[in-house]
């Protein structure tokens, strides 16, 4: 009788003992006992060498809804590095949030002759023309992500809102000025800086772009360590774009006053038209480096 109870408590134990190694087993873990996949209440962290922003700035340019590179890090990291931030609220499922913030001056200078109502052949004078242009861009992403999978390749999916500013003007400054001698003084030609009726731009600021889409997305994740995941997206946005008016600031010379005048004047690029459109990133989005902690 001993024997068959101690016979049921070894099997009782046994059993007991493979049953918790099956249900530890289910957690994958590294060979040194680390939990490789996210948990609950944990956070993501990571960045994103991302053509996703490049498709954002094709639709802001009017480019293309549909003109987006391919899944690739960008030909210009520097200017593509997007923060990437996830809170897992359980083992499937995560907010996500992604945001973007560049800006950019590029300044033109041109050496010009400078006006002299005497000018020396010999020892010519020159002034310089400016150029300024400046402009500077965000976009942010807010969405929530779902997960499948139970080994270190994990698939992802779900949706995020975009939202998109951008903002653009040039600025320019002549080393020849008007006067009673020199009512259309030299100016270098940027492009477009030189008006009609002996008038020049002072200033132009282009108008305020503003982005409103929703995204669908589809990717996956390799755990390459512990807490530690690189993985690619694509994506499917359908998005809004308006763009605001826009001034141009000149000047001129008032023949009738014997003055300097400046002139404000507004127009609407494209005449106005906001535009709503839908398309693949061109099968891009993201190689995201992400590390959970």
């Amino acid at each position: 009788m001993k024997k068959i109870f101690y016979l049921i408590f070894i099997t009782a134990l046994t059993s007991t003992s493979v049953f918790a190694q099956t249900s530890a087993d289910s957690v994958l873990r590294s060979k040194r006992g680390y939990v490789i996949l996210p948990q609950a209440d944990e956070w993501a962290l990571g960045v994103a060498a991302n053509p996703f922003f490049q498709y954002i700035g094709n639709v802001f340019n009017g480019t293309s809804f549909q003109d987006g590179p391919n899944v690739d890090y960008a030909s210009n990291p520097a200017n593509n590095i997007a923060i990437f931030g996830k809170k897992m609220i359980d083992a499937n499922t995560a907010y996500r949030a992604r945001f973007n913030v560049s800006s950019g001056l590029t300044i033109h200078k041109a050496a010009i002759s400078r006006d002299e109502l005497n000018p020396d052949a010999s020892a010519p004078a020159f002034v310089d023309d400016w150029q300024k242009n400046s402009s500077t861009t965000v976009v942010l992403t807010g969405g929530i992500e779902k997960r499948r999978g139970k080994s270190r390749v994990q698939g992802i999916y779900g949706g995020e809102l975009v939202i998109g500013f951008t903002s653009a003007k040039s600025v320019y400054q002549y080393g020849n000025s008007f006067s009673t001698d020199f009512n259309d003084p030299t100016t270098n030609n940027f492009g477009n800086n030189i008006l009609g009726g002996g008038a020049r731009k002072t200033q132009e600021k282009f108008g305020n772009t503003l982005l409103v889409g929703a995204r669908g997305f589809v990717g996956v994740e390799y755990f390459v360590a512990p807490k530690v995941s690189i993985g690619g997206e694509f994506g499917y946005m359908l998005a809004f774009r308006t763009t605001g008016k826009s001034y141009i600031t000149s000047e001129s010379w008032n023949g009738t006053t014997n003055t300097t005048q400046s002139v404000k004047t507004e127009y609407y690029n494209n005449n106005g038209l906001s535009s709503i459109g839908i398309g693949v990133d061109n099968l891009n989005g993201s190689i995201n480096l992400l590390f959970y902690f």
